[in-house]
C-alpha cells in the first residue's frame, strides 16, 4: 500500500513516537563535569560585558565513542552560535542568558538523530564544561528494537524511510531486507521490516563491521539492491527510494575528477540497471541514459585511482549533477599500473556481483565435491532445494521462503529447472542463488514485487573469459 503523508516532523506514528522518544533523551542529555579533563585548553572565550553569557562544554558521540569536531552549536534564547573544533570543544558568547544548547551534525543526521541538546542546569550561575552527547545504544536499543540486544557480537540498528522516485510519497507496508556476510563466522545473515503506515523502517541487529546489503520492495515497487560500507558507528540512518517496473527511466548526470578537483577523463561508469557502461568526456563530465528510478549502486573504475562506489537515488525529477572524487591508488616503485584485458561482459559482470556478495555463489569445484548438485546448493540460506522424486535421484527442483517456484535462468537467459537438471554436472562452472529478488541484478528480474528467489546457472561456455 502507497500512501501520501505529511512531512515525517509533521507526522505521527508507532516509530514517530518511538523516535520522539529517542529524540528526547538526546535533546536533555546534560552533564556537567566537576573533572575538567574532556576539556583541557579549551578554545578561549570572547572577552564580554558583564551581562553576557559564556558557554563552554565539549560535543560527544556516545554511539562511537568520540568527540565531534565541527559540530555547529546553537544557543537559545538569542540565537548565537559556535562550531566545536576537532577535540569536540566550544566556547560560546552570547547577549544574554542561555537555558539550551541545540546542536547539529553531518553526523547526527546519518544516524537519524537530527540534532541533540543540552538544558541548563537548575540555579546553575555558570555553566561551565557541559557536555552535549547523543544517547548511548544501551538507551536507544529498548526504545527502539522489540529483542534484547547480543552481548557478545557488535550489532547496530538500521533506520531510515522509504518512498517514490517522486521523493515525496511514502510507502507503508514495503518490506526492507538487510542481508550481511558474518564477521564473525563468516555465514550469510539477514533481517526483514515492514514499513509503517508513514514509510519508516527499523531494523537491529545488524553487525557494525559488516558491509550490509539493503533493499525493499513492496507490491507496487522495489528499489535497487545496495551495499552499506562498513563503519563503527552502531547506529545509521538509510532511505530508500522505489519506483515500479513500469515507471519512465531516467538521465543521470555528473562529473569526475581528482583529488585536486581536476576532471577526470575516460573513467568507466556501471550503473545498477543499465546494461552498458559509459566513459567520462574530456571535461570529466558524464551521462547515463536509461537509468531505473529508484536508490542504485553507481560504481566508477579508471586505471591508477582506487575504485568507487556509491549510492545514488534516481528521483523522477533529478537533482543538480553528481560531483565525484576519485583517489590516486599506491604505486609501488618499479609497478606498472595499466589496462586490464578485456573480458566477456558476462564474466565480467559475474566478478563484479561476486565481489559484492548479493547472493550466494557455488563455483564448479564445490559441485563436483558434493555428490550432487543439489547438496552443493542446499546451504544457501532462505532457498529451499528439494529433491524431485526418491533420495538417489540426481534432479531436483528449487522454491523460496515461502515455497513460491523460483526463477531460472541459464547463461544469462530466462529458462527452467527441466533443463538444468539435463545439463552435466561437470559442464556447471557456476551458480548464482538469491534467495530474493530484491537482490537479484536487474536484468534478472521478471516481476517486481515478486520476493521469490533467483538461481542463476551458468556453464563453462556460457562463463568463459
Amino acid at each position: 500500500m502507497i500512501r501520501r503523508t505529511r512531512p515525517f516532523g509533521e507526522a505521527s506514528g508507532a516509530l514517530a513516537s518511538r523516535w520522539a522518544r529517542t529524540l528526547s533523551v538526546a535533546l536533555l542529555c546534560i552533564a556537567t563535569i566537576s573533572n575538567s579533563a574532556r576539556a583541557q585548553n579549551p578554545p578561549s572565550a570572547p572577552v564580554c560585558s558583564t551581562s553576557c553569557d559564556v558557554v563552554t562544554g565539549v560535543v560527544y558521540d556516545s554511539l562511537s565513542a568520540e568527540p565531534l569536531g565541527g559540530a555547529f552549536i546553537v544557543a537559545s534564547p538569542g540565537g548565537a552560535t559556535t562550531t566545536s573544533d576537532s577535540l569536540g570543544r566550544f566556547a560560546l558568547t552570547s547577549d544574554g542568558r542561555v537555558q539550551q544548547l541545540t546542536v547539529y551534525h553531518e553526523s547526527l543526521d546519518g544516524m537519524g538523530l537530527g540534532a541533540i541538546g543540552a538544558i541548563r542546569p537548575p540555579n546553575a550561575e555558570r555553566w561551565q564544561n557541559a557536555t552535549v552527547s547523543t544517547p548511548s545504544l544501551l538507551t536507544i536499543w529498548p526504545r527502539l528494537c522489540d529483542s534484547r540486544r547480543p552481548d557478545r557480537q557488535r550489532t547496530g540498528i538500521i533506520t531510515g524511510t522509504a518512498r517514490l522516485a517522486d521523493n515525496t510519497t511514502r510507502v507503508a507496508g514495503a518490506k526492507v531486507i538487510v542481508q550481511w556476510q558474518s564477521v564473525f563466522d563468516d555465514k550469510q545473515r539477514s533481517e526483514e521490516a515492514i514499513t509503517d503506515s508513514l514509510g519508516d523502517y527499523v531494523i537491529c541487529g545488524v553487525e557494525e563491521l559488516a558491509e550490509p546489503m539493503l533493499a525493499a520492495l513492496s507490491s507496487q515497487a522495489q528499489s535497487g539492491a545496495i551495499m552499506l560500507p562498513s563503519q563503527l558507528s552502531p547506529l545509521r540512518r538509510v532511505d530508500l527510494v522505489l519506483a515500479s517496473l513500469g515507471a519512465p527511466r531516467a538521465i543521470l548526470r555528473g562529473k569526475v575528477v581528482n583529488e585536486q578537483g581536476a576532471p577526470l577523463a575516460n573513467v568507466r561508469i556501471d550503473v545498477d540497471g543499465v546494461a552498458d557502461e559509459v566513459t567520462t568526456r574530456d571535461d570529466g563530465t558524464f551521462v547515463v541514459a536509461n537509468v531505473p528510478l529508484g536508490s542504485r549502486m553507481l560504481s566508477l573504475r579508471a586505471v591508477g585511482y582506487s575504485p568507487v562506489s556509491q549510492v545514488v537515488d534516481v528521483l523522477t525529477e533529478q537533482r543538480a549533477s553528481l560531483v565525484i572524487p576519485l583517489s590516486r591508488t599506491i604505486e609501488l616503485e618499479g609497478v606498472k599500473i595499466t589496462e586490464r584485458v578485456t573480458v566477456r561482459r558476462e564474466r565480467r559482470e559475474f566478478d563484479v556481483r561476486r565481489k559484492a556478495g548479493f547472493g550466494r555463489f557455488v563455483d564448479s569445484l564445490q559441485i563436483m565435491k558434493s555428490p550432487f548438485v543439489r547438496a552443493a546448493l542446499q546451504m544457501t540460506p532462505g532457498v529451499q532445494v528439494i529433491s524431485l522424486g526418491n533420495r538417489a535421484t540426481t534432479e531436483f527442483d528449487i522454491r523460496g521462503r515461502d515455497g513460491c517456484q523460483a526463477h531460472i535462468y541459464l547463461d544469462g537467459t530466462a529458462s527452467d529447472i527441466d533443463e538444468v537438471n539435463r545439463i552435466p554436472p561437470a559442464n556447471i562452472a557456476a551458480v548464482e542463488m538469491y534467495p530474493s529478488v530484491a537482490f537479484a541484478p536487474a536484468r534478472f528480474i521478471k516481476v517486481r514485487g515478486d520476493v521469490c528467489a533467483v538461481a542463476i546457472f551458468w556453464t563453462k561456455t556460457g562463463l568463459r573469459p
